[in-house]
């Protein structure tokens, strides 16, 4: 990682963990996020959620959180963060699941760009509810050992990419805390990269699509709390099961859960000797089409800085687990050259953590006519390339 990022380091005798969540389900009517404009819920399928994983060592406190929701922009999700205890911003990871049955809080899928899809009310209610999930899991923290497991997705029959035949993560990651004195669950990150979209495109009814349906199925499978944070699932990983409604998104949730189970059967003890997190602002400049409109109607509410949204890239590392935070969708071949580049084959990544930008591609892909849509929501040709030279400190 390079020097310039503001970095940080503690050594720690002991790890404490703790983890909640709450229920951010919005009543049905509103806006929802992903697929097409103007579409609006008129039920809820399964209960949107926020979950929060808190890693103590006694010198350093970090919050990993999961909401179910299509994204949060970097405005919204430094706000949410402001209203932590006991927290620097820095060390809070807010990744959404991704879900395109959730609530628009970027205002893209509003009325046919006329007006914006942001209920004000409903981020009030999510930074609230961000805030008791955090502060509950912090309260209920107990020390702990820690585990790193990993399985393989299957390479057909679970994810797919639909626009490169088997280029996807198939890596499935799971840190699992278990207390020290019974050896009960204290809290778990799942970690996989794909598109929570089982539910199809015509789909109106509010759900947190696999994403509740797997954290779900690990808590009734005797392993407690679940936090998930999605991955490289830009252009295009989405689920490859059928039926495309609740079923599918009951069997896609079983199917994951297997695979994280078989991580854990196979995990190894993780010692967090240290915990270091580095933070650095990358500037994205907004050229694409679909961002200009958005902004030129209002519908889109971001700050520009000489035409650039201020988006942020991070780093995480618990003892050897380390991840890397982007601040979109992106595309996994990207990811793979990410790793290359810091020479971490084992490097998570956190995607759509802390904003979202829309799709991140590498130069090449971005003028490919195959990702002509994938390029239509992205702030422009080199917003891959540059969210990894800010990773990296590399051109």
């Amino acid at each position: 990682m390079p020097a310039r990022y503001a970095a940080l380091t503690e050594a720690s005798s002991g790890v404490s963990v703790g983890s909640a969540e709450r229920d951010v389900t919005p009543e049905p009517g509103g806006y929802m996020g992903g697929f097409s404009i103007a579409r609006t819920s008129t039920a809820v399928a399964s209960p949107l959620k926020v979950r929060a994983l808190v890693v103590d060592t006694g010198k350093r406190r970090i919050a990993i959180v999961g909401v179910d929701n299509l994204g949060l922009m970097r405005e919204d999700v430094d706000w949410i963060k402001a209203g932590l205890a006991g927290f620097a911003n820095g060390d809070v990871f807010v990744c959404s699941s991704h879900t395109h049955a959730g609530p628009d809080m970027i205002g893209l899928w509003g009325y046919y760009f006329l007006s914006s899809g942001r209920d004000r009310n409903y981020l009030v209610r999510l930074r609230e509810a961000t805030a008791a999930a955090v502060a509950e899991a912090r309260a209920k923290a107990a020390p702990a050992r820690l585990l790193r497991g990993e399985a393989m997705l299957p390479p057909t029959g679970l994810v797919k990419n639909a626009n490169r035949a088997l280029v996807f993560d198939r890596r499935v990651t799971v840190l699992h805390a278990q207390a020290l004195d019974d050896g009960r669950p204290l809290g778990s990150l799942l970690h996989l990269a794909c598109h929570p979209e089982v539910q199809p495109r015509r789909n109106t009814a509010i759900s947190a699509d696999f994403v509740g349906a797997l954290c779900d199925e690990w808590r009734a499978r005797g392993h407690g709390q679940a936090v998930f944070a999605n991955g490289a699932l830009g252009a295009m990983v989405s689920p490859d099961v059928k039926p495309r409604d609740q079923t599918g998104v009951a069997a896609f949730g079983k199917g994951a859960c297997d695979l994280c189970e078989k991580a854990l059967r196979e995990a190894e003890p993780l010692v967090v000797d240290e915990v270091e997190v580095r933070r650095a602002d990358v500037y994205l400049p907004m050229v694409s089409a679909g961002f200009r409109i958005g902004r030129l109607t209002g519908v889109l509410e971001r700050e520009l800085f000489d035409g650039a949204a201020r988006s942020t890239v991070g780093f995480l590392r618990l003892g050897s687990f380390e991840a890397v935070a982007v601040p979109g969708e992106m595309e996994p071949g990207l990811a793979a050259h990410l790793r290359a580049l810091l020479h971490r084959p084992d490097l998570v990544l956190f995607g759509l953590c802390d904003d979202e930008v829309g799709y991140l591609l590498c130069d090449k892909d971005a003028r490919d006519p195959e990702f002509a849509y994938e390029r239509s929501m992205s702030p422009c040709l080199s917003a891959g390339e540059l969210v990894c030279t800010a990773i990296t400190g590399r051109p």
